[in-house]
């Protein structure tokens, strides 16, 4: 008799243990599923927290992989030890760094398409409007550089360089603008301010091999926004 009721104990002990790990797994899972659908600019958010590994040695990185997409019409290149990933909002794809650093930031490049409010916008009239409304979202807005610039594929492309804190960690933000007609393609670099000069290098290279064309279909909605 209490051999049963020991082994009804631990039948239910067990029962109760699967119901808890299911449960911290379906929390996680919602919990990265929010973080996807943050805004630009909350990208960052994704990506913290994460457990240190050591220092990305950017030596160790001697090749490249490129990615296309004919839907959006975007073309760039990614170094092929970082993780691809694929976004169902706001962002089409973005690349990942294999380690993190003391901060706990993964460092990382994020494409997305935005729809213009006027076609016919110069980029350096783009560049301004962009930045007067990072100045009013950010209260500790750096502004580093910003301007136009033609990559080495012949690209027009309107770059942003500023400097932020992510609660106390000091983030370095590259944003990277192609307008094709009514669209607009954002390419969104992340980086601990500390490790600019570490991983500037590969983010530039990242930039130079850029290229956008008019979409073959009509951007998917989800991933479109107003800018």
């Amino acid at each position: 008799m209490q051999k049963k009721i020991s082994t009804s104990i631990f039948s239910i002990f067990v029962v109760l243990l699967i119901s808890v790990l299911t449960s911290v797994i379906l929390m996680s899972s919602y919990s990265y599923s929010r973080n996807s659908d943050n805004n630009n600019n909350n990208v960052i958010s994704i990506l913290l927290a994460i457990p240190t590994h050591g220092n990305y040695d950017i030596s160790t990185t001697t090749s490249f992989l490129t990615y296309q997409d004919p839907v959006y019409g975007i073309k760039i290149q990614y170094p092929s030890d970082w993780e691809k990933i694929h976004f169902d909002k706001n962002f089409i794809v973005g690349f990942v760094s294999p380690s993190s650093h003391d901060s706990g930031v993964l460092e990382n490049v994020m494409i997305s398409a935005d729809q213009l409010s006027s076609p016919t916008i110069s980029l350096n009239s783009f560049g301004n409007t962009r930045i007067s409304k990072l100045e009013s979202q950010y209260r500790d807005f750096h502004l580093v550089s910003s301007g136009p610039f033609i990559t080495s594929t012949g690209s027009p492309l309107c770059k942003i360089e500023y400097m932020h804190t992510e609660g106390i960690l000091p983030i370095t933000t590259t944003e990277i603008w192609s307008l094709k007609g009514k669209e607009a393609f954002m390419l969104l670099t992340n980086v601990d301010t500390s490790e600019t000069s570490t991983y500037m290098p590969i983010f530039q290279k990242m930039i130079n091999s850029f290229s956008s064309s008019a979409p073959t279909t009509v951007l998917h909605p989800a991933k479109v926004h107003s800018v």
